[in-house]
């Protein structure tokens, strides 16, 4: 009896070791299927904060001033160009972004620097935000929220009228019919733009 007692117990030792074990073992996966989560959402942060609209700066990854050889390096050839006088107009209808058209000035300092640099960058996405979240489909009025605009041309397409707004700042904004968001150009500050016209696709 004495003998079976000591059995009896040194099993039940023996369980309630292997239930604590087991629990750890489980708290220990859930710890590494936490740190693989984490790590898992590191990518769509760096892809939200490469598609930011910096006014007088950049659009995502473009920047102002830089060779246009970079955008050729991520996107390829341009699906339509047009240059002269040392100033060009590219356009690439983007896969990534479902078709949307981009658009990027560049001018040639000919005779100093010969280099096509990036003077004006226009973006159709909604996927590019400011960082008050103003995006293609915004409201004229949240616009003018954030910015001080004025109206620099206004034209018509497909039978419908559209406006652009600038600002000092450095950024530019194509409304449409519903005072709605339809294109973003970023430029440099107080930069003396005439027209934007040239960064329109054609239809």
């Amino acid at each position: 009896m004495k003998y079976q007692t000591t059995l009896f117990y040194s099993c039940l030792v023996i369980a309630i070791s292997g239930i604590f074990f087991t629990a750890c073992g489980n708290r220990g996966n859930t710890d590494h299927a936490r740190t693989e989560n984490t790590v898992a959402d590191l990518p769509q942060t760096a892809g939200r904060e490469s598609l930011t609209l910096v006014p007088g700066a950049s659009a995502g990854t473009l920047k102002l001033d830089e060779p246009d050889s970079l955008i050729r390096q991520q996107l390829g050839q341009p699906d339509y160009s047009d240059a002269a006088m040392g100033k060009a107009v590219l356009l690439w209808y983007t896969d990534s972004d479902y078709g949307y058209p981009l658009s990027i000035f560049t001018t040639r300092d000919m005779g100093n620097d010969e280099t096509a640099r990036i003077k004006q960058i226009r973006v159709t996405s909604p996927a590019f935000k400011t960082a008050e979240s103003i995006r293609v489909g915004s409201a004229l009025t949240e616009i003018r929220n954030h910015y001080q605009i004025t109206p620099v041309e206004t034209y018509e397409k497909g039978g419908k009228t559209y406006s652009t707004y600038k600002s000092d700042e450095g950024i530019a904004f194509e409304v449409g019919p519903g005072d709605s968001c339809i294109a973003i150009i970023i430029h440099y500050p107080d930069a003396e733009v005439v027209s934007y016209l040239p960064l329109q696709p054609l239809d």
